[in-house]
């Protein structure tokens, strides 16, 4: 009986561990995916959806760091509050600088 018991233990924490695994790399699609359509917005010089969707990479980002710290996913966050800032005050080209920056930073995680 003892010996079911672990193994039914074994194998629910490998499921929860493999399910945690998953939803990390689901943020950091999402946080790219974000990214993507802030630079779309550059592009249409929307600075107001530029913002809002560097603000919900920069949460799927910033979760993820907690979950699982790197140097790369650090400063695109750094960038992506730069995007933030820089798009809240309307200044379109330095936003599009940040958000690039952030977008070459994640493409280094994913790697």
């Amino acid at each position: 009986m003892k010996l079911k018991t672990a193994a039914l233990t074994l194998a629910f924490g490998g499921a929860l561990f493999a399910s945690t695994i998953a939803r990390a790399d689901d943020r950091l699609d999402q946080a790219a995916n974000h990214v993507e359509e802030a630079i779309t917005q550059v592009k249409l010089k929307d600075s107001g959806l530029l913002a809002y969707h560097a603000d919900l990479a920069l949460e799927k980002a910033e979760s993820l760091q907690k979950f699982k710290p790197d140097a790369h996913l650090a400063a695109a966050i750094d960038h992506l509050k730069a995007t933030i800032d820089e798009a809240r005050q309307n200044h379109l080209a330095q936003a599009a600088e940040h958000v690039k920056a952030a977008d070459a930073e994640l493409k280094q995680v994913a790697k």
